[in-house]
C-alpha cells in the first residue's frame, strides 16, 4: 500500500494468525534505532485523539517535509513504516489498532522516496509513541496444496474471464461453490476456512468450476474438509512449516497530547 505523495485510505482488517513460538532467526538492530540516526528531525508535531466520526475515512498524507494523518491508527502508520501486514505484528496492545489520532508533523528537511518516508514515520513512532521493535523469523504451520495420487478431479471451465469481478464464488458453512475459479483463489479461500496459509503447489493454470462440500460437525470439521478436498477435487493438503518474518513490539506507549 503506497503512501507516497497523496491521500491514502487505510483499511485495516484484523485477522487471527497462528504461529509457533520458536524463533529461528533474529535481527538485533531495530528499525527505530536506524530511523533516529538518519531520518530528518521534526520542527513541529501535533498528535491528538481524532475528532472525526468513528466511520470517517482514515487518511494519511505525506508531503516532502510533512506527515499529516486524519483518523488514523498508529498501527496503520507502523505497517507502512516497517513494510509489514497486520498478521506479521506480534505483541501489539489492542489500542495500537483501535485508537485513532489526528497528526500533523513537519520535518526540518524534505524527504525523497519511499525509504526516507518510512524512516520519517519510524522516527515519529519512536519519539512520540516510544516504540521499540525488532524482527524475528519464526516457523509457522501452513498447508501445501498438491495434486493427489489419483490426479485432479476438477472440471475445467468452458471459458474464463480475466476480470475477477465476473467470477461467481459462494462460500458458506461446509460448502465452496464457484465458477471459473483459479487454483490460487481456491487456495486463499481454503486458507480462510482453515485458519492458516495454503500454498498452491499444484501448477494448475486453468480456471475451474468448483463444488466442494463437507460436514460441519465440530468434532470432525478440519479432518473432514481435508478428506473432502482429496475425494471431491483430487487435491491434497499437506501440513508443512514455513519461515515467516514478524515484527515484535518490545515497547510502545500512548502519546501525550502535543
Amino acid at each position: 500500500m503506497s503512501l507516497r505523495k497523496g491521500l491514502v485510505r487505510f483499511v485495516v482488517v484484523a485477522a487471527p494468525f497462528v504461529f509457533f513460538s520458536v524463533a529461528t532467526q533474529t535481527r538485533a538492530q531495530s528499525q527505530d534505532e536506524n530511523a533516529n540516526a538518519t531520518a530528518p528531525l521534526f520542527k513541529t508535531v501535533s498528535i491528538k485523539p481524532t475528532q472525526s466520526d468513528i466511520h470517517a475515512n482514515h487518511l494519511v498524507q505525506l508531503a516532502p517535509d510533512e506527515l499529516t494523518a486524519t483518523n488514523a491508527s498508529p498501527q496503520a502508520i507502523l505497517e507502512h513504516a516497517y513494510d509489514v501486514h497486520d498478521d506479521q505484528i506480534v505483541g501489539a496492545p489492542s489500542w495500537l489498532n483501535s485508537k485513532q489520532y489526528d497528526i500533523e508533523a513537519k520535518a526540518d528537511t524534505p524527504v525523497a522516496g519511499v525509504d526516507e518516508e518510512r524512516l520519517l514515520e519510524s522516527r515519529l513512532l519512536s519519539q512520540y509513541f516510544k516504540l521499540s521493535a525488532h524482527r524475528e523469523t519464526r516457523l509457522i504451520p501452513v498447508y501445501e496444496l498438491v495434486i493427489a495420487g489419483d490426479g485432479p478431479k476438477l472440471r475445467e471451465s468452458d471459458s474464463h474471464h480475466d476480470d475477477s469481478a465476473l467470477r461467481e464464488i459462494q462460500v458458506g458453512s461446509g460448502r465452496i461453490m464457484g465458477r471459473e475459479v483459479p487454483i490460487a483463489t481456491l487456495a486463499r479461500i481454503l486458507s480462510d476456512q482453515l485458519g492458516r496459509p495454503v500454498l498452491d503447489s499444484t501448477k494448475l493454470s486453468s480456471h475451474y468450476d468448483v463444488i466442494l462440500q463437507w460436514p460441519t460437525a465440530p468434532e470432525s470439521s478440519e479432518p473432514t474438509i481435508l478428506t473432502a478436498i482429496q475425494e471431491q477435487l483430487g487435491l491434497k493438503l499437506v501440513p508443512q512449516l514455513m519461515p515467516k518474518e514478524f515484527l515484535v513490539i518490545d515497547h510502545v506507549e500512548m502519546p501525550s497530547a502535543e
